[in-house]
Order: C-alpha cells, then structure tokens, then sequence
C-alpha cells in the first residue's frame, strides 16, 4: 500500500432513475476495493479495481441497484418523497482499514412529481370556493434514550441496560401512530417486534408504545437486547400521520391492542412526563381546514445505531466463578480431591487435632517440672 494515495476532492454521486453511482479520483494508480459498509462479503456490494483511463487516471466507481446490499429506503415527509442511502467506503489496503481509507454517506432524494388534475365542464357558472393545506409537515424522529425519556441519545450499551424508545413529531397538530416496527443488525436480519396494527409481537424485546395525550409523540421502556454474535443494533418504524382537527384522529391512534383499552401514562415516565404537563396546561390551537383535504400519510423512522456489549469482563469472571458447583466432590482412583466444603471440615478438624498436641504437651511438661 503507498502511503502517498489518497482520494482527490470528493466523490461524484449520481442519483439515477434505479441505480446510484459514485465515481473518484486518486492520486496515484488505484488497486483497492470500493464495498458498502458491513456487506463486503457479498460480491456485489463490492468492487475491486486495476485499470485506468487512457490518460493514465485510476478508474474507480460502483454501482448499486436501488435496495440492493441492505441500502436504507426511506420514505420521507418533508420533503415529501423517496431517499435512498447507504455507506461507501474507498479502502486502499487489500485486507485491512486503514488511515488513509475513507467514508461517505451516500444519500439520494427522489421527490414526488406534484400533479394537477384540469377538467373543462359545459355548464353554468358557480361560484368557487378555494381549498388549500397551509400547515407545514412536521418534522420526525425517532431516538433510543438512556434510562428516561430526556435521558441521553445512546450509542454504546450493555445487555440489560434499561431505555426509553422515543417517537415524536414536532407539531401539535397533527397525530402519529407507531407501527410495522423491525429490529436490524445491519447485516441484512430483522425480525418485527410491532405489528402493522402498532402493537408488539414480542413482550420480552418492546411492548406496547405508550402515546401522551396530544398525540404527537410515543414512548415505551425496554431493555437492551441484540442478535447472537452481533455488535450493532437498529431500529426501523414506520408512522402514520393523521390531522387532530375535527376527529381526523379517531379510529387511527392510540391503537387498540388484544382488544384492551388504550395505553394510558401511568407508569414511572408518565408520571413525571414534563410533555404530559404540557398537554394539559397549553391548549393545542385549531386552525380552520378540513380533513377531507388530507389522508394520512405513512413516512419511515431509523434510530440511531446502537452498539451492543455483552457485559464487562470483571462482571463476566464473577458470574462464571458464581456459577461453580460449591459443594460438589470428586474421588478419582488414585487419590483424594476435596471441594471447598471438604477442605473447611479438613482444616477444622487439623485445628482441632494440633490443639490437643499442644494442650498434651504443655500438660506433660508442667508434670516433669513439678517431680
């Protein structure tokens, strides 16, 4: 590997129609490997380079099919439309990442086509009346916070560490509904832990998110958990938007989940909940519209990246050394091994036996001096 090669400017992205392609340009003659983060044992998600252009300069690109190599798809609100994103990384050494290696967060936006519908009608005149969507679409998110509902944004965790997962829409307005959730490893496996309906399929991993009573945000308590021989963990959700005024709400969230009322905030976050406070103090301001103008709109929520430990290696020494059979006793053939109860009864009863050695002769001695 030469030290001296490196990437010149920035990489050309090109967001085309089913294919993103990214082009570069290095220094020096380019004998590395382009792949997508955490695909790179997958032959397509990864491309080797040797050749070069005809005025000499390296030749380096790759090109990937829109979902391909678990490329996130994303459907967003604002701006409304589709993105598409994933990891390159441009790696310089045959087998290891390196300093002079780089990455680059890939995004392409592809918006929706606005359509207007025109229809020429051979009658009287009528007097119209204009109906339009003034309020902004919210902005999203979706957060894993440690051990309270404001705690932290977390990165790091152990197995067990206690959370708070988050959902929240800035804007009073309108509603959101949790659903169609899936846990990740980034690595291609997921497994659904909230049905399309907003209810769990797993209690032990997340139940039932917990929505405030304006309806803009949910929560649930968990514990950290990950797949087998895996380090990192995300989250997917979607969510349904639905606008508050005139019961534009009802029948859409909170879900109804095994036919049981609806959660309510009771437990130790609601309890404490600055947002539910919020709710009751601050009334939510109507505006004039009506709900037949908007449909609720599904848009797709990511967490962060969680990166999961298994424990720490003194807490793993202790709990091996917990889990040894105290009391258990072996007797080979040829010989005598005695456990940790054998050894207490052999030590006391040698304590026992020396005292009376001493005892016999002290009492001995004390016989002869006294002829």
């Amino acid at each position: 590997m030469d030290d001296a090669n490196e990437v010149i400017g920035q990489p050309n992205i090109l967001c085309n129609a089913d294919t993103i392609d990214m082009q570069f340009r290095t220094k020096r003659q380019f004998a590395g490997k382009v792949y997508v983060k955490g695909s790179y044992n997958k032959p397509e998600c990864r491309v080797d380079y040797s050749s070069k252009t005809a005025d000499g300069r390296p030749k380096g690109g790759i090109r990937l099919n829109h979902g391909a190599c678990n490329m996130d798809r994303q459907r967003m609100i604002t701006p409304d439309g589709m993105m598409f994103s994933t990891v390159l990384i441009i790696s310089f050494h045959p087998l290891f990442v390196t300093r002079m290696d780089k990455a680059y967060h890939i995004k392409c936006m592809y918006r929706e086509a606005a359509r207007t519908v025109t229809a020429a009608l051979d009658v009287s005149n009528l007097p119209t009346e204009a109906v339009q969507s003034d309020l902004p679409m919210p902005t999203c998110s979706y957060t894993i916070r440690s051990d309270q509902l404001d705690g932290s944004v977390l990165k790091y965790a152990r197995v067990g560490d206690q959370v708070v997962h988050r959902w929240e829409c800035n804007s009073d307005e309108y509603g959101l509904l949790v659903h169609s959730c899936y846990v990740e490893d980034g690595q291609g496996e997921k497994q659904m832990i909230i049905d399309e309906n907003g209810c769990h399929t797993d209690h032990l991993l997340l139940g039932d998110p917990t929505y405030v009573e304006a309806l803009n945000m949910a929560y649930r308590e968990s514990f950290v958990f990950k797949f087998a021989d895996r380090v990192a963990v995300r989250f997917q959700c979607e969510i349904r938007l639905c606008l508050k005024d005139e019961g534009g709400c009802e029948g859409i969230t909170p879900p109804m989940c095994n036919r049981k009322a609806p959660p309510t905030e009771t437990n130790s976050i609601s309890d404490v909940n600055p947002y539910r406070m919020h709710d009751q103090t601050l009334p939510i301001k109507r505006t004039k519209r009506s709900n037949a103008i908007f449909r609720p709109k599904d848009a797709d929520l990511y967490s962060q990246t969680v990166y999961v430990l298994d424990g720490s290696q003194e807490g793993e020494s202790n709990k091996d050394e917990a889990a040894l059979p105290l009391t258990h006793e072996y007797v080979p053939q040829n010989g005598v091994c005695l456990g940790p109860t054998g050894l207490a009864w052999m030590a006391t009863f040698m304590s026992l036996a020396l005292i009376s050695i001493i005892s016999v002769a002290i009492f001995v001695f004390y016989k002869k001096v006294s002829r």
